[in-house]
């Protein structure tokens, strides 16, 4: 797969099916290609869109400081102007914290929300980034050290590592293709920018004083294997509103809805056409 194929094919499903909006994580190589498995599938049921973040995928890249807001701003401004209705909304990792406080100030926008291995309430993405992280994000940002320090973390070698002891549970996904499918999309013009923001904490964003404002129903969906975001901070999701639910994916770590993808969509089916599960483990 080309760059030029990078991500998914932007909106697929019935114009009059409820709409849905993926908007994928935040790493380096990110793109809607991350829901590959889900776009499809979801669009047999809903109108799917995949948003490329800006500084992502098949978006403009452009050279300037990406903050917390940049995402929220983002996804209230796509669903407004180019879904035009309430929509759901499945958001992964870090950009499900940075999704947030769209729902909080534009709740009308949403129905419901799936947040997948969401961060912001526990660890360290949620509390800013300080001196360190101001000191990293300019180095990243000068012209030769800047540039060898993020080829280094998209080298072939970086990515794998990432993807095989990170991403993914079971080693044997993490295959050639996938890796060259992200180490493409890396090294497109402008897209250190981005990742640079990530690596420095400069869209870190705490959950504290935002999650329990939510009003929407909320559906968590988590790997059991998860190790950057562990299964134990799943409690604080479900005790600080009582609106969420939560599913735990075996045999997954953060993509569960790449790794268990044809369990996942069974259940992000069910949750948002109305027909909720509990809190069990599949």
């Amino acid at each position: 797969m080309g760059c030029e194929k990078e991500g998914c094919d932007r909106v697929a499903g019935e114009p009059q099916a409820p709409p849905v909006l993926l908007v994928h994580g935040v790493y380096a190589g990110a793109s809607s290609y991350e829901f590959r498995k889900n776009f499809l599938e979801l669009a047999e049921d809903f109108r799917v869109y995949a948003l490329d973040l800006l500084g992502c995928g098949l978006s403009e890249r452009p050279r300037r400081r990406y903050g917390p807001e940049d995402v929220a701003a983002q996804v209230e401004d796509f669903a407004r102007e180019e879904i035009g209705a309430q929509t759901h909304l499945i958001s992964s990792s870090l950009s499900a914290a940075l999704i947030v406080p769209s729902a909080v100030r534009s709740p009308r926008l949403f129905k419901k929300l799936i947040l997948i291995c969401p961060t912001g309430l526990g660890g360290s993405l949620d509390r800013p980034s300080g001196r360190l992280g101001e000191a990293i994000y300019n180095l990243f940002r000068t012209p030769v050290l800047g540039d060898s320090l993020y080829h280094s973390i998209v080298s072939r070698r970086g990515i794998r590592y990432y993807l095989g002891s990170m991403a993914y549970h079971d080693p044997k996904l993490v295959e050639n293709q996938l890796v060259e499918d992200y180490y493409c999309i890396s090294h497109q013009p402008g897209a250190k920018y981005f990742p640079a923001a990530f690596v420095s904490g400069k869209l870190n964003l705490g959950l504290e004083d935002l999650w329990s404002r939510v009003s929407h129903k909320s559906f968590i969906a988590w790997g059991q294997e998860a190790r950057t975001t562990p299964v134990s901070r799943t409690q604080q999701f479900t005790r600080r509103n009582p609106r969420a639910e939560l599913k735990v994916f075996r045999d997954a770590a953060l993509l569960p809805h790449d790794e268990r993808a044809e369990t996942f969509n069974e259940e992000a089916k069910k949750f948002l056409l109305g027909n909720a599960r509990g809190k069990t483990a599949s």
